[in-house]
């Protein structure tokens, strides 16, 4: 087992003022002794024991000197971020992406699959198992340097057993019940944490954003995926339904959604709802740009075409998920809410006219920040290995 591992778990009561000075370096970055003992309240004598055992372990480090008040400038502690590593992965229909991150969540190596239609669940399993082996050959790494694992996944999923339940509409094969954390563990017998994409996403996003303790995540992709920070703690679904926000009816009687309902934003803005109206609005461009190709391919030759009128569908969709994140940032009492998508950056103004629609549905819009998510920069993947770290080191 990891040293570092076997630190943060040991409950002894001898080894809890070490770990509360620990956790309280990881969380606050640089800081001096004073800071130590004024912030934690333990005594001068306890926190000097703790520092000097920290320091020999390579726990932590000194990484320069802070301010002098006339004597001698005091040391500034840090975690070391090399002691152990972190591996992010983020499964959605779009893509699988894999980041070695050290702990300091700085970024060390990477590797992405686009989900093809005949990548099975355990071509992909087996994708990330050796993805992982060359990670630590790469960077001559050990298993038990791992501080664990974690994975976010498109559901529904049940995060307790590690197993994706079902993944309906999915690009490749079948992914239903699939015990995940089960497998991955069988080649790396170490910590490994399933959770929703959604929560993951938001937990990526949330950290440029310390001072929010309300934050919402909205991803608009084959389904639309909410996540949301409340009063600074991840809100959790106990069906782990990534697409779960995303049945909310914003149009009583409206277009049929494959959950049974009418009505519900996914059948009105997801990339399925926007390619079949596309299909319907202009035949010509479906036939000859899109028809015979994944629907991968199908978003991407739709960001490079320009024809003016998908830009009309996909502007058009952009007005009901702006009604639907107005609806949700009202529900959780947002202070920022995030848009995150492929085709958030990509298609010029769709990003713009979900925020107009969203501040004209809203009582309290001058309240509200809005943001353009990191899609492109792996909020997922971040999110998946801050799940690690909160495991081990969370309150």
């Amino acid at each position: 087992m990891s040293m570092l591992r076997q630190f943060l778990q040991d409950q002894s009561i001898q080894n809890q003022p070490t770990k509360i000075i620990y956790q309280y370096i990881f969380q606050n970055g640089l800081v001096s002794r004073a800071e130590i003992i004024e912030k934690t309240n333990l005594n001068r004598g306890k926190v000097a024991r703790s520092l000097k055992e920290l320091l020999e372990k390579n726990y932590i480090q000194v990484e320069g000197l802070g301010d002098s008040e006339g004597g001698r400038p005091p040391a500034l502690y840090q975690v070391n971020p090399v002691t152990s590593f972190l591996i992010g992965i983020q499964i959605t229909r779009w893509e699988t992406k894999m980041v070695l991150y050290d702990l300091l969540l700085n970024k060390i190596d990477e590797k992405t699959i686009i989900m093809l239609p005949n990548h099975s669940p355990m071509f992909v399993i087996d994708e990330i198992k050796n993805t992982i082996n060359k990670f630590m050959k790469s960077h001559l790494i050990q298993v038990e340097d791992i501080l664990g694992i974690g994975i976010g996944a498109i559901g529904p999923l049940d995060s307790e057993k590690g197993t994706i339940l079902q993944s309906e509409p999915f690009l490749p094969m079948s992914w239903g019940q699939i015990p995940v954390v089960d497998q991955i563990k069988e080649e790396f017998p170490i910590f490994v944490k399933l959770d929703n994409a959604a929560n993951t996403i938001v937990l990526g996003e949330s950290k440029q954003y310390p001072a929010f303790q309300n934050i919402l995540n909205v991803t608009v992709g084959w389904t639309l995926g909410s996540g949301a920070i409340h009063n600074g703690k991840l809100l959790k679904i106990e069906s782990g339904d990534i697409a779960g926000y995303g049945h909310i009816v914003i149009h009583m009687d409206g277009k049929p959604c494959y959950c049974g309902k009418k009505g519900c934003m996914t059948a009105y803005s997801s990339l399925y709802a926007i390619l079949e109206r596309i299909k319907e609005c202009s035949p010509a461009f479906y036939l000859e740009k899109l028809k015979g190709f994944s629907p991968v391919d199908q978003i991407s030759h739709i960001v490079a075409e320009h024809d003016q009128m998908t830009k009309e569908v996909i502007l058009d969709s952009a007005k009901y998920i702006g009604v639907g994140v107005a609806n949700l940032a009202t529900i959780f009492h947002s202070e920022i809410v995030i848009v995150n998508g492929p085709l958030i950056s990509q298609f010029p103004g769709y990003y713009e006219e979900i925020i107009q629609q969203a501040s004209l549905h809203m009582n309290d819009q001058g309240k509200i920040q809005f943001r353009q998510g990191n899609f492109q920069r792996d909020p997922g993947t971040l999110g998946a290995a801050m799940l690690v770290l909160d495991s081990f080191l969370g309150e």
